[in-house]
């Protein structure tokens, strides 16, 4: 493409841009998620309290309402909902757990109980939301409390007839216990004012209304929309033989079960039960593939191949008295990876659908005849499903239909013509024995396939589907939410980290309807016979990309703020057109890329998540002690600050107070900037505070972060391993390249006094990973050599040693054509980057 209308078509997306985000700023904020509380499990210091009105709260006459939705799973702990003081009396709203029974309590503060609310054990769950609202009629001196739709009262309570709405939840003036809660949808108001707090904020510590005015202030808060946005790594275990998972929704707990012993994990609670079978499964383990029968509360396991069949190849396990009965030995000739499974409205016959081996793609549809011990086929009349593995299907519904999703195949069935990935909804009809195609989309940016099983919506208009590309053994995995109907869909989850180095390895996805919560499982397989079980959670329902980059982006809805914006965002244009106008900086070309249908798409590289941890090389990220995400604290004058007192406490002892202020805040005379300055460091030791490890100290005029185990910092450990020498230096290496791959060391951050130290880590990396290229292609070992190709062109676009080995080992992967795909789009952007011609052929290189 020429690079004129290259130019004219980058314009136009900015242009798209534009206008999404000016109908953006006219719509209004992402659902209330809600604002959870750090409690009594927290230390003082760290527990949350929010004031409703920081400054300036309104004077209310008669009558004053206090609407909000309630979420509590408290089980052990007394606490405060919220607090109301007036000119001589004090009222709260607390909540105590005793005698294994949760009370609402109405108190007039220091004098008496004026009304105890029970709360059934069916509402005290995380995510579990009560309708409350709060009536003060102030000029009878009487309340009614609405408990949902029940009503409670009381009176004599010594109210005025104005009240000052000085209103806190959680921790106050008074008391300092807090229960595990939270909050959405707050209203305080009466018939002559209201004020309505969304409490969709992402981060920070400023609470706004829904005029988007900037009213409360929160300590300690917990944004609930990061629960709905990035998964949470909630277990990990190791096993050194074949293990299966499935998820039973009789009482929600997810089972991993070996052919010794089952484990439960509650994902309410987080515990783990572990029980051993009292006789082993029947059924030698060899991928582990189950499905559970919710009316006989049954797993079915099976395998339909093994190499030397001897034992049974399906068996039942009763989830009450835990014991296994043996079924049936039929299997397949073949091994069948990654086909799907499910069951019929009335539970009672079970079907298999399509996989791969034997280098073959099926499409065949078979339902198991325990009384023949026989695999029989089924035929299906309507539209044809064309012979795949890696589809996903959805639990069937009331009507015997089973939606079938996407794949990775080709028409022929054949490995040997090559395959393509299938982006088509197929609705299954095991009834009749019909099928129809609801509709097939073509994905132009996105490649991927999904993963085993659909989770369908509460109304019946959407699934969610685990999708990643298949083909790269290290990638991310998100949430996707397609709509039944056409097909549209939209990325709703942050990403996981995955490896898949063997067809054996294995993603699911289940809904705990009791805690409202998704469960994405990872099975890892190392070796045949071992695998890493990672279970991570996301609140239900999940939140959208756009929407979670929304939360907090607060506008109110004038006719002059709207035209104020759109001003705005037409200068922001300008700037940009005569940005990229100027623009001509080379672009790493060492991104990984895959090939799908002739196009070429580019992987972004997931975050690999670590307790404690700080990464710089890539995109930035901070994890605290809980392994949340907390990058969000970080705004850029943080970053900025925090980023050049770590890199000093590693090069050097630390940084002189004069020297930061000279650097952060160059246009301000230091004695100016001394309030702002001291401010940024609040906020910073804010930010740090749940992150063990890591301490600011300031000595002798000088800031140096004192670090220690368990922090962790990516930079600090691969700047560590390239000053070594000799055979260890090359052992730590290889286990470096996924933080290496990350990207590229702090590249997002442009800062003058950053050159020294990128110099520095550019210098250490290329004399560190250019030797190993040669050696380690001989070895034979090209993804290897595809991996430090591919960081040290994230530093050096143009290095010809870099691009030379990427080019041969493709070859060898992928062959000659993909390499020469890889090759013109080099000398394009060396071509466009440089202004002349790349000196050396494609023959020449792979010479």
């Amino acid at each position: 493409m020429p690079e004129s209308d290259n130019f004219l078509l980058v314009n136009i997306k900015f242009f798209r841009i534009a206008f999404c985000l000016l109908l953006f700023f006219k719509l209004n904020g992402a659902q209330a998620q809600g604002l959870m509380f750090n409690s009594n499990d927290s230390l003082l210091n760290k527990r949350t309290s929010y004031s409703v009105f920081y400054t300036n709260p309104p004077l209310f006459r008669d009558n004053l309402s206090i609407k909000f939705d309630l979420s509590l799973w408290d089980n052990k702990n007394l606490g405060y909902i919220f607090n109301l003081s007036s000119k001589n009396n004090s009222y709260s709203l607390s909540y105590l757990y005793f005698n294994g029974a949760g009370y609402l309590n109405f108190n007039i503060d220091r004098k008496s109980n004026k009304l105890k609310i029970p709360i059934p054990d069916s509402q005290l769950h995380k995510r579990k939301w009560v309708k409350v609202k709060v009536d003060f009629n102030l000029k009878d001196d009487k309340i009614n409390i609405y408990i949902g739709d029940k009503l409670y009262h009381a009176d004599h309570l010594g109210l005025e007839d104005t009240v000052t709405a000085k209103i806190v939840f959680g921790k106050n003036q008074y008391y300092t216990e807090v229960p595990d809660m939270a909050i959405k949808n707050l209203v305080v108001g009466n018939n002559q004012k209201s004020f309505s707090f969304p409490l969709t904020e992402s981060a920070g510590t400023i609470v706004h209304n829904s005029d988007g005015d900037e009213t409360g202030m929160v300590e300690n808060p917990v944004w609930l929309i990061n629960e709905s946005y990035y998964w949470k790594l909630a277990y990990k275990h190791s096993f050194n033989q074949v293990a299966g998972l499935n998820f039973t929704p009789v009482d929600n707990k997810l089972f991993i079960f070996t052919r010794d012993s089952i484990i439960f994990y509650d994902s309410e609670s987080g515990s783990i039960v572990s029980s051993a079978f009292k006789k082993q499964s029947p059924v030698p383990l060899l991928l582990g593939k189950s499905i559970f029968n919710t009316k006989e509360d049954k797993c079915y396991i099976y395998e339909v191949y093994h190499e030397h069949p001897t034992e049974p190849s399906v068996a039942s396990l009763d989830m009450r008295s835990l014991t296994w009965n043996a079924i049936g030995k039929i299997e397949f000739k073949g091994q069948r990876h990654h086909h799907n499974i499910f069951f019929n409205s009335n539970q009672d016959s079970i079907y298999i659908f399509g996989g791969y081996g034997s280098y073959s793609y099926y499409n065949n549809f078979l339902k198991y005849n325990p009384a023949a011990d026989q695999w029989e086929k089924v035929a299906f009349k309507g539209d044809t499903i064309t012979p795949r593995f890696f589809s996903a299907v959805s639990n069937v519904n009331k009507a015997d239909e089973v939606y079938l999703f996407g794949g990775y195949g080709n028409e022929s069935g054949s490995q040997v013509v090559g395959g393509r990935q299938y982006y088509d909804l197929y609705c299954i009809n095991l009834k009749n024995h019909t099928i129809k195609k609801c509709w097939d989309i073509h994905p132009h940016k996105d490649v991927f396939v999904p993963a085993n099983n659909l989770v369908l919506s509460d109304d019946g208009n959407y699934f969610y589907a685990m999708c990643y590309p298949h083909e790269q053994f290290k990638t991310s995995i998100k949430l996707y939410r397609f709509s039944i109907k056409d097909g549209s869909y939209q990325v709703v989850s942050a990403s996981i980290p995955v490896i898949s180095e063997r067809i054996e390895s294995d993603i699911n996805l289940f809904l705990n309807s009791k805690t409202n919560q998704l469960l994405c499982t990872l099975q890892e397989f190392t070796d045949p016979k071992k695998s890493i079980i990672k279970v991570y959670s996301l609140a239900y329902p999940p939140v959208s990309n756009a929407g979670y980059l929304s939360t907090g982006k607060w506008q109110a809805q004038s006719t002059a703020k709207l035209k104020y914006l759109a001003g705005l965002l037409l200068l922001m244009l300008a700037v940009a057109l005569v940005w990229l106008y100027k623009r001509r900086r080379p672009q790493p070309l060492s991104t990984v890329i895959v090939e799908a249908e002739n196009d070429l798409v580019i992987d972004e590289k997931p975050i690999a998540q670590k307790m404690n941890s700080v990464y710089l090389l890539g995109e930035f990220a901070v994890f605290d002690k809980k392994e949340r995400d907390i990058t969000h604290l970080f705004s850029p004058k943080i970053k900025q600050l925090f980023i050049l007192i770590l890199l000093n406490s590693k090069k050097n002892n630390g940084i002189v107070s004069k020297k930061i202020s000279q650097l952060l805040w160059p246009d301000k005379d230091i004695s100016k900037s001394k309030n702002i300055k001291g401010v940024t460091f609040n906020h910073l030791r804010n930010a740090i505070g749940d992150i063990d490890g890591i301490e600011l100290s300031f000595l002798n005029d000088n800031y140096i972060f004192n670090i220690n185990a368990p922090f962790f910092c990516d930079y600090y450990a691969v700047i560590d391993t390239l000053k070594k020498t000799g055979d260890e230096k090359e052992a730590l290496i290889t286990d470096c390249f996924e933080m290496i791959n990350r990207g590229a060391f702090l590249s997002d951050m442009t800062d003058v006094w950053l050159d020294d130290f990128k110099a520095d880590y550019e210098e250490l990396l290329m004399n560190g990973l250019l030797p190993q290229l040669q050696k380690l292609y001989v070895d034979e070992n090209y993804k290897v050599v595809l991996e430090i190709s591919k960081a040290i062109l994230n530093t050096d676009p143009f290095n010809d040693t870099a691009l030379k080995y990427q080019l041969k080992s493709y070859r060898r992967l992928k062959g000659i054509d993909y390499s020469k795909k890889i090759y013109d789009q080099f000398v394009a952007e060396y071509k466009k980057s440089l202004g002349v011609d790349y000196p050396f052929s494609l023959d020449k290189i792979l010479q």
